[in-house]
């Protein structure tokens, strides 16, 4: 789907605008900083949520630097060579606010004390080997409106094998690289359902013309089989787009009109 397809007669470029505007405009929506699109599709995405969110690459404008993010990193324990290596390397000595151990993690943050945690940070980032013991222990603060889902990373370049125990390592310029394509591109979630959002842009720092680029970058990616695993997971097509935020009614950018069905009689007269 094409640029022009997707803005036609500026209808994405006007609706954002106006988008824009009300969260300027209306106290209601003073408080609200994220703009995403939602894509409804004919059938399914058919995707088990694994709560894992996979990144969506950005061409023409990236959503933040890492340095403008308050990032915590979660590893396996101990933590010790991790926060040695990353603090002592200039390149990451400053790349996240805080280095904690999943043991640390569960023994200092429990209640009241993860939603604090929640407002503490603007990005979590997890070692894929403990990646999965999250939902347990962020619970329902991080994972109920995936608002701050944890992304995965490898500390090291090295792919487990089967079997085999590899010797613990940290590679400073891996993981930064990793932060950088987490904070500068967008993400989705897999669901079983016929829906899917994704940001697009900030209120403030995202031009109208900049998120209707993020669109078709995100739309590209969706559709394209070629991208699969991660990509390529509209099946069909696309029924409608809209923007919003997280309070604001849903202005249409696109909607697909249906395929009149052909009757017997219609088919006789061709």
């Amino acid at each position: 789907m094409s640029l022009k397809q997707l803005d036609k007669d500026n209808l994405a470029t006007n609706a954002l605008t106006s988008l824009v505007e009300r969260c300027k405009n209306d106290p209601k929506l003073s408080n609200d900083k994220n703009i995403h699109m939602v894509i409804n599709t004919e059938k399914p995405i058919g995707l088990k949520n694994d709560h894992v969110p996979r990144i969506i690459p950005l061409t023409k404008c990236r959503m933040h630097k890492p340095g403008d993010l308050r990032i915590l990193l979660i590893t396996k324990d101990p933590s010790t060579l991790y926060r040695k290596t990353l603090t002592e390397d200039p390149a990451t000595a400053d790349l996240f606010k805080t280095v904690l151990s999943v043991r640390n993690l569960k023994g200092k943050y429990r209640g009241s004390k993860l939603n604090k945690l929640f407002k503490e940070y603007d990005l979590v980032v997890a070692d894929y080997r403990v990646h999965h013991l999250l939902p347990s222990i962020l619970g329902s603060a991080f994972y109920h409106s995936k608002k701050k889902l944890p992304f995965i990373v490898q500390m090291a370049r090295n792919a487990k094998i089967k079997g085999q125990k590899l010797p613990e390592e940290c590679d400073s310029s891996y993981v930064r690289a990793q932060i950088r394509s987490i904070a500068k591109n967008t993400f989705y979630v897999p669901n079983v359902d016929n829906c899917l959002s994704v940001k697009i842009g900030e209120v403030g720092i995202h031009t109208p013309q900049e998120m209707v680029h993020n669109i078709q970058d995100v739309v590209s990616f969706l559709t394209d089989k070629s991208k699969k695993p991660q990509g390529g997971v509209i099946r069909g097509d696309i029924s409608g787009i809209f923007v919003k935020t997280s309070n604001s009614t849903s202005l249409p950018i696109l909607r697909l009109e249906k395929k009149a069905a052909v009757t017997v009689d219609d088919e006789l007269r061709l």
